[in-house]
């Protein structure tokens, strides 16, 4: 993994590849509907970051508004999107150690 600005770790092409790959066979586990991104649909993201590193959200927006969703969903959640084939995003968090 790279360092990107704020010292965060950003994944490499290759990392990002081979995620894109291990996500061809995921069903999506969140939906975004009409309402959009909120405080709710982030909760359900991080559920299910709980059981999955890796984890499909499937949207009901056009493309652009929803690559602007996908953006603001992973800042919301402090994960990443690696890829997306039309209205489905896939999304990375590494899993986090809960105390």
């Amino acid at each position: 993994m790279e360092h990107g600005p704020e010292d965060k770790p950003s994944l490499t092409g290759a990392e990002r590849g081979k995620l894109r790959s291990l996500a061809q066979t995921l069903d999506p586990k969140v939906f975004v509907g009409k309402a959009g991104v909120n405080a709710g649909i982030a909760k359900l993201l991080n559920d299910a970051f709980r059981n999955a590193d890796l984890v499909k959200v499937r949207f009901t927006a056009d493309r652009e508004a929803m690559d602007a969703q996908a953006q603001e969903l992973a800042k919301l959640t402090d994960s990443e999107v690696i890829g997306s084939v039309g209205r489905t995003a896939t999304f990375f968090r590494l899993g986090a150690t809960e105390e």
